[in-house]
């Protein structure tokens, strides 16, 4: 049944593929619209309550060096993927990286204060988030998900383990959905 309303929507195994071509339109889009209005629409700042909002901040990016990284990583690898995956695993994959970074967002939103970022000082910023800590915003869950997937299809946990801990000492608690999706992913579908 699953299979029959996948192949309605024409996708397949390309959803990390479409969450990367709107990341890369999102970035484009905030050279175009006022910096105000692109906030207004894909920073996530706990202020307003709305389960799109966060999502659209997953999608959104306003900086080169965050788009330079994440649209090519979720195309590439989420092409790659999906082809060793297959449509049903892929499906479940991108829902599982959907949800568990929506959740870790979420619980460690601005407004609570919870997202510590010890190494984000050392290191030049290569991500969308505020610097005052005012919102989130990137694909970065989703695609750390969907990096840390590949490694582990290809037995990779001594490069995965070690980058997911600098990322979450990096991003702080809010990316821990893409690092908890891949392990889960891995211990399903692998």
């Amino acid at each position: 049944m699953l299979l029959d309303k996948l192949s309605f929507t024409g996708l397949g195994t390309n959803w990390f593929v479409l969450f990367g071509l709107l990341n890369g339109l999102a970035y484009g889009a905030s050279h175009i619209m006022r910096k105000e209005d692109y906030l207004y629409h894909f920073a996530y700042d706990a202020k307003r309550s709305s389960l799109f909002l966060a999502l659209k901040s997953m999608i959104g990016s306003n900086t080169f060096a965050n788009a330079v990284w994440t649209v090519p990583s979720l195309i590439g690898c989420g092409w790659y993927l999906g082809g060793k995956l297959g449509q049903i695993k892929t499906t479940k994959f991108f829902a599982l990286s959907v949800f568990t970074s929506y959740i870790f967002l979420s619980a460690a939103n601005p407004q609570t204060g919870l997202n510590v970022r010890p190494l984000r000082g050392f290191f030049p910023k290569f991500d969308s988030y505020s610097d005052e800590g005012k919102y989130t915003m990137g694909s970065d869950q989703i695609c750390q998900a969907l990096i840390y997937m590949t490694l582990l299809y290809h037995r990779q946990w001594l490069i995965a383990l070690p980058c997911m801990a600098f990322d979450v000492l990096y991003y702080g608690p809010s990316t821990l959905g893409g690092p908890l999706a891949a392990l889960a992913g891995a211990l399903m579908f692998l």
